[in-house]
């Protein structure tokens, strides 16, 4: 009910002058009705209770059928006229999927358990599988990288494949050590920029700064940029709650840093986790933030009403000339 009164208040009307005639055509009728039988031929019947004894009478609500359904039709001929527009609410249905790739790091220092028992992978793999399963329409794949990068799973709506890849990977998956983030986000746009998606989203998570390959993370979050890639990042670890016992405050502030400016880059947004609850609320807010934009986006579409308006006062017409003609002709 909630929806039909959202609908029916966005209405709009392309040509509302026509409008004006519904007065106008509320005055004929009631000219009519009042003006009684008066200069109309008939039948004079010495005794109209007979008649109605005779199984004669009519409901008068009935009679009035034929009227009701002829002024029907004009009010939806000239409401027709007007060019009304509804709003398309977006649904389920409705809504398109995007095209989203997954960087997870898979570096040596992801084997560290500081999240509650699990290591930092674990709970990152963990977490980016919930937001899988929270987004069936979508097309997800997988990138994992350390010091180089490479495309476990490309993008796909078989999201079991997908899950079943992802249960596969382990840190140490690369023999090159350190954190290669700049390669990551290019291996993300090679996957991404062919796509006929107008929604493309990376979302990478590391624990460190880059310091691998040949390419800065600002320089490839420009490149996604120029391809319309938005790049969420993911700071996972103790270092996000201000102190790592491996890493220096220093380099936690500058991967941080460095992170945080990939996504301003790219139109996207940076996060910080230093626990499993963390890294689950990073996710449960990035999969909100696309569908806020997902539904933001399907919003302001309108379908025309004219059509079915006029449709419906032609089948009405056909009605009331029907029955005019057969169960409520007049004689004379």
């Amino acid at each position: 009910m909630n929806a039909f009164f959202k609908i029916a208040s966005g209405v709009s009307f392309d040509e509302p002058w026509w409008l004006l005639l519904l007065p106008l055509a509320v005055i004929v009728a009631l000219i009519m009705r009042f003006s009684g039988r008066k200069g109309r031929p008939g039948v004079l019947f010495p005794s109209v209770g007979a008649l109605r004894y005779a199984g004669f009478a009519a409901n008068p609500l009935i009679l009035m059928l034929p009227s009701g359904l002829r002024w029907t039709a004009l009010v939806a001929g000239v409401i027709a006229l007007s060019g009304p527009r509804a709003p398309f609410p977006p649904s389920a249905r409705d809504a398109k999927g995007i095209d989203i790739m997954l960087a997870l790091d898979v570096s040596e220092s992801m084997r560290q358990s500081d999240f509650g028992g699990k290591t930092r992978f674990s709970a990152a793999r963990e977490s980016a599988l919930r937001f899988i399963d929270n987004r069936p329409a979508d097309r997800i794949g997988l990138i994992v990288f350390s010091g180089g990068s490479f495309t476990r799973c490309p993008l796909t709506l078989d999201h079991e494949v997908l899950g079943r890849l992802a249960e596969s990977v382990t840190p140490g998956f690369f023999e090159e050590p350190g954190t290669a983030v700049g390669t990551a986000v290019l291996t993300a746009i090679n996957r991404l920029k062919s796509s006929q998606s107008k929604e493309k989203v990376l979302v990478l998570l590391t624990d460190g700064e880059n310091n691998a390959g040949e390419v800065s993370p600002v320089t490839a979050a420009r490149l996604a940029a120029q391809n319309g890639i938005r790049i969420y990042t993911v700071f996972a670890g103790k270092a996000a709650q201000g102190f790592d016992a491996g890493t220096t405050p220093a380099l936690s502030l500058k991967g941080r840093q460095e992170l945080t400016e990939v996504a301003r880059i790219s139109g996207g947004s940076s996060f910080s986790a230093g626990d499993l609850f963390g890294l689950m609320k990073t996710f449960r807010d990035i999969d909100r933030l696309e569908k806020s934009r997902l539904q933001s986006n399907t919003q302001g579409r309108s379908v025309e009403l004219y059509p079915w308006l006029l449709i419906s006062a032609v089948i009405l017409l056909v009605v009331e000339q029907t029955l005019s003609a057969t169960r409520f002709i007049r004689i004379p």
